[in-house]
């Protein structure tokens, strides 16, 4: 079977070692009548594309559940690092957001860090309250060592909040001491990473 994979990245380099190694070919240049294609903003007509977000893909690996999920995992695991190896202690971290990311990334920091949940809605609220302290975001105040912020596409307002750094695994805006960190996986972990990856294409391609 053959393919192309756009390598933009480190994750995406060890992505091509990993298909070589289980017997594909993989083109080093784009051609037409390959069998499937991996890029990153490319618009390519062809049935079998693959993209971590790119919407002019047909299969758009980061909505897959699974996928999701074990990348998620990555990403907190990642963070938890870059959070230890600051010069910066922290003590009191604001979350924003509980979704499954920010759900694995305060399970991780729970056991050394004071932990603040502030997201849009009462789901989840009950939970929350029993093991975290918890913030509506439309009230937001107080001082944090660090917030992480997990909301994409959603205005914050940071004004009220007195805090030392915000490190935003979802958007990327400007501000002071803000810092955009939208791809943990492939600053830590982009072999593991690209491995998940591999298994998704690899899935993909066997049926199609």
């Amino acid at each position: 079977m053959k393919g192309f994979i756009e390598v933009y990245d480190q994750r995406t380099q060890f992505l091509k070692d990993i298909f070589l190694s289980h017997g594909y070919q993989i083109n080093d240049k784009q051609a037409q009548n390959l069998d499937f294609y991996v890029v990153k903003n490319q618009k390519i007509d062809h049935d079998n594309t693959f993209s971590l977000n790119n919407i002019n893909t047909k299969y758009i690996i980061n909505k897959d559940k699974v996928f999701k999920h074990l990348n998620n995992t990555l990403t907190a695991m990642g963070l938890y690092l870059k959070i230890i190896q600051d010069k910066e202690r922290y003590n009191n971290i604001l979350i924003l957001g509980y979704g499954d990311l920010a759900k694995q990334l305060a399970n991780i920091l729970k056991s050394n860090y004071d932990i603040t949940i502030c997201n849009r809605n009462n789901k989840d609220l009950d939970e929350i309250k029993q093991i975290y302290h918890h913030l509506d975001l439309n009230a937001l105040s107080g001082k944090y060592d660090l917030i992480i912020n997990t909301i994409p596409v959603c205005k914050i307002n940071y004004k009220k909040l007195k805090y030392k750094q915000i490190y935003d695994l979802a958007q990327t805006v400007e501000g002071k001491d803000y810092q955009s960190l939208r791809n943990i996986p492939n600053m830590y972990f982009p072999y593991e990473s690209a491995l998940l990856m591999f298994q998704y294409i690899h899935g993909v391609m066997r049926h199609v």
